[in-house]
């Protein structure tokens, strides 16, 4: 899974990434076009194949894309498949039913809104062999993009499927390592001087000239 940035559960370091993700999902101009911008830059550097399909995921008052509601995830869609030369095709994905926000929901009780709900359409490109993307704004558990997944490989279990999210929650414990590891000095320590006999140990990458500093 490709992600930008982190979504906390809670205020901390990582918070004004929080408010960008916000923003983006209330349609804020300046924080789609940030994300879209970010978003390129990070799969430049992927095989963007041009067969790819990219697809998104709904939310919970959709059971058909709203491909003309200008969503904040459709413009992010539409900016790679034309950045790339591949496709945005939101409408291969359905859901049998509306679903309620799972964002305040438990893990069990989300487990059980999300199962069988997604599926392709009855229309769908034919996806066996073919790279497929989607694309989502915030991964918390991950049920969702998981449901989605099933739902594509049951229909064609030949497809290639990544998941790209604006934002990735850590768990409790990641969350804590990150922070420590963010607040954490970090030092750099001078190589230890060769004691001994100074003269059998050399940096062969400054001896051969491949560096003006040597560690010794």
């Amino acid at each position: 899974m490709y992600h930008l940035c982190y979504y906390f559960s809670s205020e901390s370091a990582w918070d004004n990434d929080r408010r960008k993700v916000i923003n983006f999902k209330k349609g804020d101009e300046f924080a789609i076009r940030r994300f879209i911008a970010d978003a390129i830059n990070l799969l430049l550097k992927q095989e963007m194949d041009k067969e790819l399909i990219i697809i998104r995921a709904l939310n919970s008052k959709e059971i058909v894309p709203e491909i003309n509601g200008g969503q904040s995830l459709d413009r992010l869609g539409q900016s790679l498949a034309a950045t790339f030369g591949c496709h945005f095709v939101p409408t291969i994905l359905v859901k049998r039913h509306l679903t309620r926000p799972v964002k305040s929901l438990t893990l069990t009780k989300r487990q059980i809104e999300l199962a069988d709900v997604y599926q392709v359409s009855q229309h769908s490109i034919n996806l066996n062999n073919r790279k497929v993307l989607i694309i989502d704004d915030i991964v918390t558990t991950g049920l969702t993009v998981s449901a989605i997944i099933k739902a594509i490989l049951t229909a064609f279990p030949g497809a290639k499927v990544s998941v790209f999210a604006l934002a990735w929650t850590p768990t409790k414990n990641q969350q804590a390592y990150l922070l420590q590891m963010k607040n954490k000095t970090m030092h750099f320590n001078e190589p230890e001087l060769p004691y001994g006999n100074p003269g059998i140990i050399k940096d062969l990458d400054f001896e051969k000239g491949l560096t003006n500093v040597s560690l010794f």
